[in-house]
């Protein structure tokens, strides 16, 4: 059987529009009783493939641009609305350049380390549940035995 498929697009290393969540620590650090409206945001950041893994898609340029964003905080349960200013980094220009020329304080977000913790995170919990599945039983060695008592 053949599938209709279109030809696989090389996703060069090129600005993208990302949506960025504005978290309360950047309004504001101090105080928990706020919402932050918008939520999220529209930003330009750097991604797409380069020709091997010793390379990297990274900005070359970059601009931080300032948004007002609503800080609702609710005192007494009633709101109180204020306005907050909140930079953004926009990425202008990208380019595929080597690991080891920039140190990267935090991970872009065309990296690797940006893209799969959420999956490595998720093996390494899976892989603990496992291990502590059976912990009880340890001292039993005898795998009929064991058997024995789990089917109990």
């Amino acid at each position: 059987m053949m599938v209709d498929a279109e030809p696989a697009v090389l996703a060069e290393c090129k600005t993208r529009t990302e949506v960025f969540e504005i978290s309360r620590s950047m309004v504001d650090s101090t105080n928990a009783n706020f919402v932050v409206w918008p939520p999220c945001v529209e930003v330009q950041r750097c991604s797409g493939c380069c020709n091997n893994r010793n390379v990297q898609c990274r900005p070359t340029q970059v601009r931080v641009r300032h948004v007002q964003v609503n800080k609702i905080e609710f005192v007494q349960k009633k709101p109180n609305f204020k306005k907050a200013i909140v930079p953004l980094e926009d990425h202008l220009a990208c380019r595929c350049e080597a690991l080891s020329s920039r140190p990267s304080g935090r991970s872009r977000p065309g990296s690797r380390e940006h893209r799969a913790p959420g999956s490595v995170r998720q093996r390494a919990r899976r892989l603990q549940a496992q291990k502590r599945k059976h912990r009880k039983f340890k001292h039993v060695h005898d795998k009929k035995v064991l058997k024995e008592i789990l089917t109990a």
